[in-house]
């Protein structure tokens, strides 16, 4: 099926609503910590060699080692604080907003729940137990249950790859339309 150009365009539009609608959001989320008198820093804490979101996997080993310190507790902390403010409506775009700001898509290619087919296993990770986290601290999540999480981090793991191709998929037919014209 053949995706005409205005087709491609109100998809587009709509993408970008969504955009503004999350950025709306992140930001009601972190005037409402402010009032609240929880100041939290605007980007995560992080030592100097883990740069958010994470571009490599040699750079997820250098966080797992960093989040498996105890010595660095007090940061890790600062962390899930400052990544609770990302915000999002419910527990599913609050998780999704946090591992979109903690991995690049690239690097998600990389990562499964299990880990299957050579993949990372994030169930097995110390970055679960910081979305975990931050997800909780944020106040639109407080109830949210391992399960609900789980779910909904499972799930952005295994569109990862279909994220950016599926927006590639419409601009290529769109312009093939244009050309069969």
């Amino acid at each position: 099926m053949y995706s005409t150009a205005a087709q491609v365009h109100i998809l587009s539009l709509l993408e970008h609503i969504k955009q503004q609608q999350d950025q709306l959001v992140a930001k009601v989320n972190h005037l409402s910590s402010r009032v609240l008198n929880t100041s939290t820093p605007q980007e995560p804490e992080c030592p100097e060699c883990i740069q958010l979101p994470i571009e490599s996997l040699e750079a997820v080993d250098e966080l797992e080692a960093f989040l498996k310190d105890a010595a660095n507790a007090a940061a890790k902390q600062r962390m899930i604080s400052s990544l609770a403010t990302i915000g999002g409506q419910d527990v599913k775009r609050v998780a999704w907003n946090i591992l979109s700001r903690m991995f690049t898509e690239e690097v998600a290619k990389a990562i499964s729940w299990k880990g299957a087919n050579g993949k990372r296993a994030f169930g097995h990770m110390s970055s679960k137990t910081l979305l975990y986290r931050a997800v909780r601290a944020n106040g639109v999540c407080r109830t949210a249950t391992d399960t609900d999480i789980q779910r909904y981090a499972i799930r952005w793991f295994n569109l990862a790859a279909d994220r950016g191709a599926a927006r590639r998929r419409l601009t290529n037919r769109s312009n093939q339309a244009e050309a069969d014209d």
